[in-house]
């Protein structure tokens, strides 16, 4: 399990990240639904790496945070559907950008997860 130092230094690395890949998208193709897009993928992406380190220390623990573990899991998915409808039907972000938003955090994440797990530490 990731730990909570190694999950706020991934989400900084992350948000680092971000600033000039989205400054070179515009610089690329000058267009700030690219740029928006970017940006959805990026908070989206983010989203399930900070409620899941919730939902493994806490979530499971007893019926009743059960309940709202699942309570939240319905309400994020609530969440990515009002965001993506909203935003990519009515043109305000390109969703090719939010697929490379979502697959840089993603990628950040699992290779710093990687790059930070001690020898000999077992890998899933």
């Amino acid at each position: 399990m990731i730990d909570r130092a190694i999950l706020s230094r991934l989400t900084l690395v992350t948000a680092v990240l971000f600033l000039p890949v989205a400054g070179l998208a515009y610089a690329i193709w000058r267009s700030l639904p690219v740029v928006g897009g970017l940006a959805t993928g990026f908070v989206l992406g983010l989203i399930p790496f900070l409620s899941w380190a919730w939902i493994a220390a806490r979530g499971l623990a007893t019926s009743g945070t059960r309940a709202l573990t699942v309570l939240l899991l319905a309400a994020k998915l609530g969440l990515y559907a009002g965001v993506l409808y909203l935003s990519v039907t009515r043109g305000v972000v390109d969703p090719v950008g939010v697929l490379v938003g979502i697959t840089l955090v993603v990628f950040t994440f699992t290779a710093g997860t990687l790059a930070s797990s001690r020898p000999g530490e077992a890998r899933p």
